[in-house]
């Protein structure tokens, strides 16, 4: 509710009103002169208040509900009788001897519904178009208005990444860890082999993935601090027999590190191998070519800056010969089923509808700026949290050439834990995210994807700054 250049700990909601006879808050509340929604309106001028979504609206009749409604108010909250109240679909429903601690934990300064500051790589901060279309109309899977949403989401994706209609797309209801097992279960022929590139806590997902999906695997490992070798891949792709597909992670998120996915990708088509590409956090903001690439897996959450809860595949025309031509062992994954949708219409299963309604209008704002203008909004971020590390005297992880857009991992200065890094940025409106793996006790994580503002970094880095000076004091 609040815009990105308030302070995060300010509360969701600035002014509270109350339909007469109102009862009392602690926090304060404006009785209104009249009984409809154009009171509302008459108090927030009087209270100097030009956004109605930091309005709360305290209710004790439906008629009040439907009003406060209907003026579009940030919060409304009914007190009294729920089973008469809950009809006319308030926001929360209280007792009236629960209200004052209902308003104080979900819409106070440290309540559940203020802005918290997301620098953690996914779900990433939202614009209020994406949660205005997650909040539209109810539309079913079988009917036309779905079948719209769906062909305008393949449009988009195919503008967005590139490719022409050739390129198969498979809209799936989950993270972007089932887009991923959906791809890998489909890449893999009975009695075939996958080679896994495994230099961080994704990889070794996908190689999990493989083993519990019945495939036999084998890995090239490289440190976690550098993108793999190509070399060793390329070694062991004229070594290893039997391979049908490889499958990496372009941005490995547990470090904030890139991979040289093209020149893998090109070298595993020329030798036949199907290329299984895990793009979750760089689809939409990295350079990739999709050369030589035949399922790129990605989320609506991350980079793209929709609501979680949507993921897809893009897929070649060989990678959609090969999935057609696999029997996957599952009834959810089986990646065929949601490639026939574009024909059929009708998906296989009940879709997450919100979210891909909110990744429908999260692609418009992806295409109107473009991936190289993202790209150089995200570089501006980074920038910034770069040379907050490097005034504070912190090490970064990774060597700048392998770097990603969109995150960097920090190591943690002596003495400091990151439960106890995290819980003071947190109480000051900033989410910052711990290392995986055995980096866990070592590196604290920071993201710039989704809508951030400089000013929330500049903010950011001024709290850290103070932060770390009180916990080394």
């Amino acid at each position: 509710m609040q815009t990105a250049a308030e302070p995060a700990t300010s509360p969701a909601i600035e002014l509270w009103l109350g339909f007469p006879p109102a009862p009392a808050l602690a926090v304060g509340l404006v009785e209104l002169a009249g009984p409809d929604s154009f009171a509302v309106f008459d108090a927030m001028r009087a209270a100097g208040v030009g956004d109605v979504r930091r309005v709360g609206v305290v209710c004790t009749d439906p008629a009040h509900v439907v009003a406060a409604r209907a003026a579009g108010a940030g919060a409304v909250v009914a007190v009294g009788d729920a089973r008469t109240l809950a009809a006319a679909a308030p926001d929360v429903l209280a007792a009236p001897g629960e209200l004052d601690e209902l308003v104080e934990a979900r819409y106070g300064p440290n309540g559940t519904a203020r802005r918290l500051v997301l620098l953690n790589p996914g779900p990433a901060l939202t614009s209020d178009a994406v949660k205005r279309a997650a909040a539209g109309a109810d539309i079913c899977h079988r009917e036309p208005e779905f079948r719209g949403l769906d062909r305008r989401i393949r449009e988009k994706l195919r503008r967005l990444a590139g490719v022409g209609p050739d390129w198969a797309i498979a809209l799936l209801s989950g993270s972007g860890t089932s887009a991923n097992e959906a791809a890998i279960r489909a890449a893999v022929r009975e009695g075939r082999r996958l080679l896994v590139v495994v230099n961080g806590i994704y990889g070794e997902r996908l190689r999990e993935t493989a083993r519990r999906a019945g495939i036999d695997a084998v890995s090239v490992e490289g440190p976690w601090t550098e993108p793999v070798d190509v070399a060793s891949v390329l070694a062991t792709l004229g070594s290893e027999p039997a391979l049908d597909a490889l499958a990496i992670v372009h941005h490995e998120t547990t470090t904030g590190l890139l991979n040289p996915v093209a020149e893998i990708a090109r070298a595993a088509s020329a030798a036949g191998v199907r290329t299984v590409v895990d793009a979750i956090s760089s689809f939409g903001v990295e350079d990739l070519a999709l050369d030589g690439i035949d399922f790129l897996t990605c989320t609506s959450n991350k980079c793209l800056h929709g609501l979680p809860g949507a993921a897809f595949v893009l897929v070649s025309p060989s990678g959609a010969r090969r999935a057609r031509s696999v029997e996957t062992g599952s009834v959810a994954l089986d990646l065929a089923a949601y490639l026939d949708v574009e024909t059929t219409g009708s998906p296989p299963f009940t879709p997450a509808i919100p979210a891909l309604a909110s990744l429908d209008a999260a692609l418009d704002r992806a295409l109107a700026e473009g991936v190289a203008g993202r790209r150089a909004r995200y570089a501006e971020r980074c920038a910034i949290v770069d040379g907050t590390v490097e005034r504070l005297g912190l090490e970064q992880l990774v060597a700048p050439p392998a770097r990603s857009h969109s995150i960097r991992s920090v190591r943690l200065p002596d003495g400091v834990s990151f439960a106890t890094l995290h819980e003071r940025l947190r109480a000051a409106g900033f989410v910052v995210y711990a290392g995986q793996g055995p980096l866990a006790a070592e590196i604290f994580r920071v993201a710039c994807m989704g809508e951030l503002e400089p000013s929330d970094l500049h903010r950011f880095a001024a709290e850290l700054e103070q932060t770390l000076s009180g916990l080394q004091a």
